[in-house]
This record gives C-alpha cells, structure tokens and sequence, in this order.
C-alpha cells in the first residue's frame, strides 16, 4: 500500500504527494470518482484535491480514500473524457535536424519515435492551452536527456511541436519559449470562444502525434 503525504493549502484545498506518473494519474481517478464536487490539479509530482466551499474535513476524507489507492504496476483505466487525441504535425521545425544529431539518429529516425511513442497530459500550465505531455510506457528515446536550448527564443509561433526535458508540447499561441521546436500542427489548441471547452487537452488525457508531410525536409 502507498503512504501518501497530504497537507493543506488553504481552507478548502489539500496537496497530495505522488511517487511517480502512474501514481499520480491512479491517485487522480481515484479522488475524482470519490469526489465528484472536487476539482483535482495535476502537477508534475502531487495533486490538489479543491472543493467549492471550506471543509475541515477535507483531509480525513482524501487519507481515507488514499487508504484504498492500491500500489498496482497497471495502469488506472482511462476515463472516457481522457480518449486518445491525435495531432497532426509537418515536421519541418527549426530544430528537427539539430534534436536528431543530439540523440545520434536521423531525423526520419526522430519523427518515427516522436509518432510512435504515446503521451499523456500530465499538467497544464505556462499558457492557456500549454500540456505539458510526458512519455507513456518505455520511452523510445531518452527523451529527459535533451535540455532546453541554451538561448530561448523571444516568439515561438503557435502551433509549434517542441521537446524539452523529457517532455513534449505543443504551443497554443505564440509566446517566448525555449523548447525545441521539431515540427507544427494546424490544430487549435486554445480557443477563448469556446466557453465549454476553451483548451483541447486536458490532464490525464493521451496523445498521439501523426505526421503530415510524407518526408520531413530538414
């Protein structure tokens, strides 16, 4: 059984520490079956569990269902909302070639691995419509050596495919970033119009990236 750390934040709002992505996302359906009212927020290494109005309570009841949460190897069932989303990508980014030679392959090579492995939204942040995606299952690359780039640029286009760090994005808009930039989607990923649903990714949910162009031309 996992022994989870939980503390407060605030009246109305307890962070809970994970051990590692499998754990979190296991955590997260967990406390969100049970706690249908709450709002739970992913990070990279815990969760906050925030319910409407202040509950002295609270804690007891996130330990309590903490206590069912079950050191499985498996992974939590997907829920219905988290189906896979697939991103269309022509990659022709600034860094395409340069990202292939740091990881000692061909950038057909890159974009092979980069559409095969699959990602999961493990949080979003920086920017309305930023997820930040993490490998699932055994990397097909070692994704968390490559650093971001020395000198970042000041405007990355929206749409930009990037990798960072061991994680992959996508820009919704454009902003100053220092990932590296591997290829473009046509897919909107921020839309402030939509008062339903504003963003298209959303924590927890799986990514898989396709590549449009036939060849990639760097």
């Amino acid at each position: 059984m996992t022994t989870h750390k939980t503390a407060w934040f605030g009246d109305r709002a307890v962070v809970i520490d994970v051990a590692s992505p499998l754990d979190r996302e296991s955590v997260a359906t967990t406390v969100m079956r049970a706690l249908p009212e709450a709002v739970v927020r992913r990070g990279i290494s815990s969760l906050m569990v925030e319910v409407p109005t202040p509950d002295i309570n609270l804690e007891a009841d996130v330990r309590r269902i903490l206590a069912s949460v079950d050191e499985s190897p498996e992974a939590p069932q997907a829920q219905e909302s988290d189906a896979t989303i697939t991103i269309e990508v022509s990659y022709e980014g600034p860094d395409l070639s340069s990202t292939a030679t740091f990881f000692g392959i061909s950038v057909t090579e890159l974009v092979q691995a980069h559409t095969s492995q699959r990602w999961r939204v493990a949080m979003m942040g920086f920017a309305p419509g930023f997820g930040y995606l993490e490998p699932i299952d055994t990397p097909l690359l070692p994704w968390s050596s490559l650093p971001r780039r020395t000198t970042p640029r000041a405007t990355v286009p929206a749409g930009s495919v990037a990798l960072a760090a061991g994680m992959g994005a996508i820009y919704p808009t454009s902003s100053p970033g220092g990932w590296h930039l591997i290829g473009t989607s046509p897919r909107t990923l921020f839309d402030p119009e939509n008062d339903g649903r504003p963003t298209m990714l959303r924590p927890g949910a799986t990514v898989r990236f396709v590549a449009i162009n036939t060849e990639p031309t760097r």
